[in-house]
């Protein structure tokens, strides 16, 4: 499987060419995006970043889809990650399980700051729609691999990827999060692992 290119988002090109200044520019952004979504108007991000507007609008035609797509770049890098990964594995359940973990990153520390940012940004929730949707498609793939294979029981598995899939967003929502004593990614790396070893079967 692979990222489909702004499949959540029609209004951003991401099929155009990017320069090497613009692409200078979305590494600072990146960079900028570690502290959190700034409150800045375009004109505003641009001056701190010392380039033009122009050059800012050729990236994204607003500051909302402008952070939407830098996100959508971020969670794509660490997806890619957990695939190459994944990859050479032969197991469908240890790759399944070695998958979940990695992309349960999205809710730990290092990516709490970019999507708590979010929460302001017009259109946000169908970014992490997308992103919850494939990892919920992929993770259904490798349960039916791995139920053709014959290593876990005749479960269910699209209720089974469902669950697998959004466990981490669930535990990052702010009501769940204040009540669990671990971390969101902990406590879904906790959840996933039981889950997976339940349906296991003893070869």
């Amino acid at each position: 499987m692979q990222y489909s290119a702004g499949s959540f988002n029609t209004e951003i090109n991401y099929s155009k060419s990017f320069t090497n200044k613009h692409k200078t520019v979305i590494e600072d952004l990146e960079i900028m995006l570690e502290k959190g979504i700034p409150d800045l108007t375009m004109s505003e991000i641009a001056s701190r970043l010392k380039i033009s507007l122009r050059t800012l609008y050729e990236i994204a035609p607003s500051k909302d889809l402008l952070f939407i797509m830098m996100i959508d770049n971020i969670l794509k890098k660490l997806g890619k990650k957990a695939l190459e990964r994944v990859s050479s594995i032969s197991s469908p359940i240890e790759k399944l399980e070695t998958y979940l973990k990695i992309v349960n990153q999205a809710v730990g520390p290092k990516f709490e700051t970019y999507i708590q940012g979010l929460k302001n940004v017009k259109g946000s929730s169908k970014l992490i729609d997308y992103h919850e949707n494939f990892i919920t498609n992929f993770t259904e793939k490798l349960l039916r691999e791995a139920l053709e294979a014959n290593e876990i029981e005749n479960i269910d598995v699209k209720a089974f990827a469902i669950l697998l899939g959004g466990i981490g967003r669930d535990f990052a929502k702010e009501k769940n999060k204040t009540q669990i004593s671990k971390s969101p990614e902990d406590s879904a790396n906790s959840i996933t692992k039981s889950i997976l070893k339940g349906i296991r079967l003893e070869n």
